[in-house]
């Protein structure tokens, strides 16, 4: 079966992951990763998840995909112990001179969609260096990928959600330029997002907008990527796994996502796939996410013009963090008072009128902000990990469902 890769930003978020259905999860130390704002992960906190990840016979692939100068070089080799006391189960690579220190580690090593591999023959000249897998360049298509996979006998590893970057294999320099941010270090300040006007030499003070839309022209903006809807045609190129992108996302967005495409794979190989197909892109939705698109698969993607703003349909309350007694424990993430909501488990949703919250001295508690620990009455098969949210389509599917009052 094909494996399905899910983000890791931090501990919990990796505890999200897997406990709503990731095989593996991938994650990054505090330096090295191309995720510098995802929270990472401290020495101890790394050698937890390892652990944590291990015990719960899961994988877990550590990220070291920044393009290094040489005075980056003696960091890399004071954290080469800790890897050989800690192994993850791969390492992911970009940089060559990053490939040649981590030799004597003797951790697979995955190299990076940041390398942009496009072809069989870089794929294959690289097993001489301890490579087990290939991360595939985002701009295959479909046809591409299937030649790729069947002349390697390395694995093969795919995007298929998540954002897509304007550069080619996200290999870009605006945010460098403009706001001394580097993409490549790992520090990206999406300046492809931002609102782009054009002036005519000899008329400065005319701007001339590209698109009439009163936000302005988002002419780097691109779509993001789910390819869920051809999901089976990505597993019949013969990938070894499918990966998520969000490491700066949220655990909500991790355990949806994670949620979904697990439902998907899974009824792939039950011949069900295409009766859950449309209902789970529904699902995919409700996570924050901006228009999506099929990325590269399919041929050119188009670059979304009108917004880069994020269509949020549902707001992350909190995740529940223990059973404690009759309560469950939960840290609060979006502001939090009594009404309808939503638990998200990995194998269904339960709709819930909570009418009383707790503070963490079991006092009444009439609203709660970001950051705070709050109880709520238990609810049947709600466990440690699901997620609570709000959703505002009246005619949603979720809302359908008849409510639990708490």
């Amino acid at each position: 079966m094909v494996e399905l890769l899910s983000p890791a930003g931090n501990f919990q978020k990796l505890k999200t992951a897997i406990h709503f259905g990731a095989d593996a999860v991938y994650c990054s130390f505090e330096d090295f990763g191309l995720r510098s704002h995802a929270g990472n992960f401290t020495l101890k906190e790394l050698k937890e998840a390892i652990e944590y990840t291990k015990k719960a016979h899961k994988k877990i692939y550590l990220t070291l995909n920044s393009y290094l100068f040489d005075k980056d070089f003696e960091k890399l080799e004071a954290f080469l112990p800790f890897l050989k006391n800690n192994p993850p189960d791969a390492l992911i690579v970009s940089d060559l001179g990053v490939l040649s220190l981590l030799q004597e580690t003797k951790i697979p090593i995955h190299i990076s969609t940041q390398a942009n591999i496009t072809n069989s023959y870089a794929a294959n000249f690289l097993k001489q260096f301890n490579v087990e897998r290939i991360i595939a360049a985002r701009e295959l298509t479909l046809s591409d990928l299937a030649v790729f996979v069947k002349n390697t006998s390395l694995d093969v590893e795919v995007f298929v959600h998540g954002a897509m970057c304007m550069a080619y294999s996200g290999r870009c320099f605006i945010s460098s330029y403009l706001t001394n941010r580097s993409a490549n270090k790992g520090d990206c300040a999406q300046s492809c997002r931002w609102k782009y006007i054009i002036f005519e030499d000899t008329r400065k003070t005319m701007p001339i907008f590209l698109e009439e839309h009163k936000e302005g022209s988002f002419i780097f903006n691109s779509y993001d990527l789910c390819a869920l809807p051809i999901l089976d045609r990505i597993i019949e190129t013969g990938v070894k796994s499918l990966k998520i992108e969000g490491r700066n996302k949220s655990e909500y967005y991790a355990g949806l996502t994670t949620k979904s495409y697990r439902k998907a794979i899974d009824s792939y190989y039950e011949g069900t796939y295409k009766k859950y197909m449309a209902s789970l892109y529904e699902q995919l939705k409700t996570v924050s996410h901006r228009p999506y698109s099929l990325g590269f698969f399919l041929g050119r993607p188009k670059q979304y013009l009108k917004s880069s703003a994020y269509l949020k349909p549902c707001t992350y309350v909190a995740i529940v963090l223990e059973r404690v007694g009759d309560k469950l424990k939960l840290l609060v993430k979006n502001r939090f008072e009594a009404g309808s909501f939503e638990f998200v488990t990995p194998h269904t949703n339960v709709n819930v009128c909570i009418d009383t919250i707790y503070a963490s001295d079991y006092s009444l508690k009439q609203v709660a902000h970001p950051g705070e620990i709050v109880y709520i009455k238990s609810v049947d098969n709600i466990d440690k990990n699901d997620i609570l949210r709000v959703c505002y389509e009246s005619d949603s599917w979720h809302l359908q469902k008849q409510a639990i009052r708490i």
